[in-house]
């Protein structure tokens, strides 16, 4: 057997490691539940919530400024295709790096979008080049970019978009001036299906 002072140390230490642990969940719980983008938002299983009265910071690259995006836009446009779209039409949104305010119609909709989460796509298609997911997340930066409706109709074509979202995060990481084919072409190439204040949602027209 161990030494009566060895035996003691090494209790010793296990019950530091025991209770260090043991005060995780009481700590670090009480942590997360404080961590919330609003002070006042509801206690609900509802994960969407927060959004309203909850605002999100974005570089504006037209600005040079920052941006105070007011999630509540989001949230009611979100509303609305959860409520009208049917089936499921592919949508195109704004892209942003990870962990920002990205995919966020496709992640509350469950709508398939023309990409979604870029490493994460990657990730979960390993075995493939990963050009094939890089390669969509360029082509969807151009078609917000490109000031040319023939190129935006090429795009539209190839993934066979039904919904093209014009938020608050579009208009904040894409020039305007690739913006203004959607507005100057409403009513020939797609129909603004839904809009609230700085947010619309236009729907392609076949």
């Amino acid at each position: 057997g161990w030494r009566p002072s060895v035996a003691k140390t090494f209790q010793s230490a296990a019950w530091l490691l025991v209770g260090s642990a043991m005060l995780f969940p009481l700590l670090a719980g009480a942590d997360k539940i404080r961590d919330r983008m609003v002070d006042g938002a509801p206690h609900t299983l509802d994960g969407m919530q927060y959004m309203i009265g909850a605002t999100y910071l974005e570089h504006n690259i037209n600005t040079d400024e920052t941006m105070v995006m007011q999630l509540e836009q989001d949230y009611h446009a979100i509303r609305w295709m959860q409520d009208n779209v049917q089936g499921s039409p592919v949508i195109v949104e704004g892209l942003v790096t990870e962990y920002r305010w990205g995919s966020r119609y496709s992640i509350n909709t469950g709508l398939p979008a023309v990409v979604g989460w870029n490493w994460h796509q990657r990730q979960q298609r390993a075995v493939n080049p990963s050009e094939w997911v890089t390669g969509r997340v360029a082509e969807v930066d151009a078609f917000y970019t490109t000031s040319s409706v023939e190129e935006a109709l090429d795009f539209i074509h190839k993934y066979d978009v039904e919904y093209i979202i014009v938020g608050q995060m579009e208009q904040a990481v894409y020039p305007l001036s690739g913006l203004a084919k959607f507005f100057e072409y409403e009513g020939v190439y797609w129909n603004p299906v839904y809009t609230y204040q700085q947010t619309t949602i236009y729907q392609v027209i076949h």
